[in-house]
């Protein structure tokens, strides 16, 4: 009888035990998600004030042209060779990196390779190169967590919820987008909801998001005023879903196409500068394609640009983005497709004021933005909530957003199934 009663009692201690030790490792991910990030985002706000000589630099944070004509043809290409240099060396003699997934499902990620990795990720951002920083938040943020909870003897299963909620913290903390990290975590990485999961991805990306707002800051990466939703956006939406879905398809497929012949050995090490270089050249003469894509993305929210000269900037973000991916650059394509479909949503809101005057430009533009962007992610919520966060409009375009999210993904089902039959999208959280 008294056995019996002991079993009870000890499960009860074993489960207080595992649930405490649960709590300190989630806030302690939070804490170190948000010092790694505090750390990047200093690479990359030092680095562009010693480049560039702004304050902010020039294309993550908004001011986009160089006072010298040329200064992107000497940064981007530094960037080139410097990163190919790092990444030669890194592969060379370093130890192999684990992806963002493999960490999840239980890879080791080396610490100081993993560091190196992202470093010249972020610094390649920062000197202009045409690639999305966030893979680097996310996997340094991994990796400090796979540390994490093999030090504090975390079993299977909160390991990988822990690991995940990290990967997603470290994109909330960049880009101060709480909710949307903590979905990136739960649909992308996970791909399975459970009550525990949410509240361990909810705490880790809130708690890594007040650490790094020293540097992040605490407003929204986008500035835009009220929006009036009418009609006519409500009709424009629902035509520019398919149209942002085709878009992102094939965006995608590119970008997954020419990463399989990215060069190794000593053919990085040409390879990789001549094509940053000739991004940069290109940059010269349109400065809006350079950097992560915010200042692309800027030039559509605030409709600054003339419509085709905005259909022209989003082919050639499109282009540079995919080649410098192919070309064996290690980045993201999350900023990238939220500027190729803000250009194209607002090139589009210019044409269809012909045809039924009303609808907001700038709403239009934040809609297109979301649907390319959840095409291209596969991850319709994570991008909505990445749209809504980014710019901070709350509720007011959800219907719309919604309309065409919808339409986007249906099209770019179609599309994926029929015209690309050969490969499928690639999804930027797994780059």
């Amino acid at each position: 009888m008294t056995a019996s009663l002991a079993a009870p009692a000890r499960s009860r201690r074993r489960g207080a035990a595992t649930l405490l030790r649960l709590g300190v490792a989630t806030l302690i991910t939070g804490v170190a998600t948000g010092l790694a990030v505090l750390l990047l985002v200093w690479i990359v706000h030092s680095l562009e004030h010693l480049v560039w000589g702004h304050e902010q630099g020039p294309f993550l944070d908004g001011l986009a042209y160089p006072q010298r004509w040329w200064m992107p043809i000497l940064t981007v290409g530094g960037a080139g060779v410097v990163a190919a240099v790092g990444w030669y060396l890194l592969r060379r003699f370093g130890r192999r990196l684990a992806t963002v997934e493999q960490g999840v499902d239980g890879a080791r990620m080396p610490w100081w390779e993993t560091l190196a990795d992202t470093v010249i990720q972020v610094g390649s951002v920062a000197m202009g190169a045409s690639i999305g920083k966030e893979v680097a938040p996310r996997e340094l943020s991994a990796m400090a967590g796979s540390k994490i909870v093999r030090w504090l003897g975390l079993d299977a299963r909160w390991s990988r919820i822990l690991i995940a909620s990290a990967a997603g913290a470290g994109l909330a903390a960049v880009y101060n987008v709480p909710l949307a990290g903590a979905l990136f975590a739960v649909e992308i990485l996970l791909a399975r909801f459970s009550v525990g999961a949410a509240v361990v991805a909810l705490t880790v990306s809130t708690v890594a998001t007040l650490v790094a707002r020293p540097l992040v800051g605490d407003g929204s990466l986008y500035s835009v005023g009220s929006l009036e939703v009418n009609a006519s956006l409500i009709v424009a939406a629902l035509l520019i879903g398919p149209l942002m879905g085709w878009g992102a398809t094939s965006f995608a497929a590119v970008t997954k196409k020419l990463s399989r012949f990215r060069p190794e050995g000593w053919k990085l090490l040409v390879v990789l500068p001549v094509t940053f270089t000739a991004v940069g050249a290109l940059g010269t003469a349109f400065p809006l394609i350079l950097g992560n894509g915010r200042a692309l993305a800027t030039a559509g929210f605030d409709l600054s640009q003339p419509a085709l000269l905005l259909v022209a900037l989003a082919v050639m973000k499109y282009i540079a983005t995919t080649v410098s991916l192919g070309s064996g650059a290690i980045g993201g394509t999350l900023q990238p497709s939220v500027a190729i479909g803000a250009a194209l949503g607002a090139a589009a809101a210019a044409g269809w004021a012909f045809i039924w005057p009303g609808a907001d430009g700038t709403a239009l533009a934040i809609v297109a933005a979301a649907a390319f962007l959840a095409s291209n992610m596969r991850a319709p919520f994570t991008a909505i909530a990445l749209i809504i966060e980014f710019t901070n409009t709350g509720f007011e375009l959800l219907l719309p957003i919604f309309l065409a999210v919808a339409g986007s993904l249906a099209a770019s089902r179609l599309t994926s199934r029929e015209s690309l039959r050969g490969f499928a999208p690639i999804d930027p959280a797994r780059e």
